[in-house]
């Protein structure tokens, strides 16, 4: 016997149905004016945005670039050694009649900031009607003098500064006198480390000669005055010329004992009321010295052989000789 299941079967039935719109005249007129009331409400709308940015904008117009009381009437410049109020004026071509919201104070700066001996610059408005600068200048350590490179050895407005960072710079007019007892460091002409103002000093030669001159600073800042010019005499040694007229000889190194060798040797010479020439202080005993001393005139009487090795200047460096050796 044949067995048949009960399981009813299901059918999918699919219904479609017909979506039909009916488009006449009258319709679309009211779809038109439907949407020209929606482009209307939003044409108003961004006029009113217009009107009120407008009316804002005639605001601060009138109530700050058009108002008389924030004419500019007043600058105030910070004490500096580069610029007074009429060289920066002129610099910066100020319009003094101007509105000092007219003004571009970033611009200013950036000005300001072509100026070489101008560290760092910035510039404020104080209202009503007044502009601030507030302007840090270099701080010189040295004058450079490589004349190869067109940089002679004086102390003028132009000759060539070195700030405590190493950077070069032409001298303004207002430093030149405040500056005048800066030593000057002597550079040869060295082609791959040129001499350039406006730029970092990498010179292997300022690297030794500023090398001693901070060992002075540091030693015997009263002496610092004292210091003439500084100058790389070959590989291993260093020339310091005093405004005196010492030429002292250093190594590139040691140069706390060696200045403390030259302070002593200067000190006896004054007090014995002479004059060094020259002195090495290479050495750490027998240092190598001569002196100028005022000689009488000569006289016409025979002078011994020991008279002529008894003279004033033998016997002042056998001093200083032995002031040396016995520190």
């Amino acid at each position: 016997m044949r067995l048949r299941t009960s399981k009813a079967r299901r059918h999918r039935h699919q219904v479609k149905v017909l979506k039909s719109e009916v488009m006449s005249p009258r319709i679309a007129w009211i779809n038109f004016l439907g949407a020209l009331r929606t482009l209307t409400k939003i044409t108003l709308f961004i006029g009113l945005l217009v009107a009120v940015a407008f009316g804002i904008r005639e605001a601060i117009e009138y109530a700050f670039h058009r108002n008389p009381d924030f004419q500019l009437k007043a600058i105030n410049l910070s004490p500096n050694d580069v610029l007074d109020e009429a060289e920066l004026v002129e610099l910066l071509e100020i319009d003094l009649a101007a509105n000092i919201f007219d003004i571009d104070v970033k611009e200013l700066e950036s000005k300001l900031m072509t100026q070489p001996a101008i560290a760092a610059a910035r510039v404020e408005r104080n209202l009503p009607g007044t502009l601030d600068f507030r302007l840090t200048t270099r701080k010189p350590t040295a004058w450079i003098a490589c004349p190869e490179e067109g940089f002679p050895a004086n102390r003028r407005t132009g000759s060539l500064l070195v700030d405590q960072e190493g950077f070069t710079y032409h001298c303004p007019e207002r430093q030149v006198d405040v500056n005048q007892s800066l030593p000057i460091l002597f550079l040869s002409k060295n082609e791959d480390h040129p001499v350039r103002a406006g730029k970092i000093l990498d010179h292997p030669q300022y690297t030794e000669t500023l090398r001693l001159l901070k060992s002075v600073v540091a030693q015997s800042p009263d002496e610092f005055r004292a210091v003439d010019t500084i100058s790389q005499a070959n590989a291993w040694s260093l020339n310091l010329v005093t405004r005196g007229g010492t030429t002292a000889t250093f190594g590139l190194g040691d140069h706390a004992r060696q200045l403390g060798y030259l302070g002593r040797a200067l000190d006896h010479a004054r007090r014995k009321g002479y004059e060094i020439g020259t002195i090495n202080l290479i050495p750490r005993r027998n240092v190598p010295i001569t002196v100028s001393v005022d000689t009488p005139p000569p006289r016409a009487i025979p002078i011994s052989e020991e008279a002529l090795e008894d003279t004033p200047t033998r016997r002042q460096t056998d001093d200083l000789r032995t002031l040396l050796n016995r520190n």
